[in-house]
């Protein structure tokens, strides 16, 4: 089976602000108003982290499809943590990246609990997101004219 490939478009509108194109929806990325942004849009890194939650959504779901296992309901709470000293140039050390990041699974369903487990145990190594943010996936930047 072939790699499948995504693909999105972005144009600059400001130091904060970036319009992306993704396949015919348009989408803000800026920045909170306290770090000098314009709060039209969530930033880059909650972007990330509603990525996580999306991928997780349908991966648990799939899975529990997959299992016979009925959800009755599934939310999620993500929460991520950077190191702003890397992030704003003042230290050289540690990752620019997240230094954390927690998912809380809340899921309700009748499946024995041991069955959940191994639910979540599978989804950790079959989300694309989850798996990128574990194993930082090579990114190539390429400067065009």
């Amino acid at each position: 089976m072939e790699e499948w490939t995504f693909y999105i478009t972005g144009t600059s509108l400001s130091e904060t602000e970036l319009l992306a194109k993704v396949r015919d929806f348009d989408v803000i990325v800026d920045e909170p108003a306290e770090i000098g942004g314009t709060d039209k849009g969530p930033n880059p890194v909650e972007y990330l982290l509603v990525a996580l939650a999306g991928c997780l959504n349908v991966t648990i779901r799939g899975i529990a499809n997959e299992k016979g296992i009925i959800i009755h309901s599934l939310e999620f709470a993500v929460e991520g943590r950077l190191n702003p000293e890397k992030f704003q140039g003042i230290s050289k050390e540690g990752r620019a990246g997240f230094t954390e990041v927690k998912v809380s699974v809340y899921l309700k369903s009748d499946a024995p609990k041991e069955k959940l487990e191994e639910l979540i145990k599978e989804v950790e190594e079959r989300c694309p997101v989850t798996d990128n943010l574990k194993n930082s996936t090579p990114v190539t930047i390429t400067l065009k004219e």
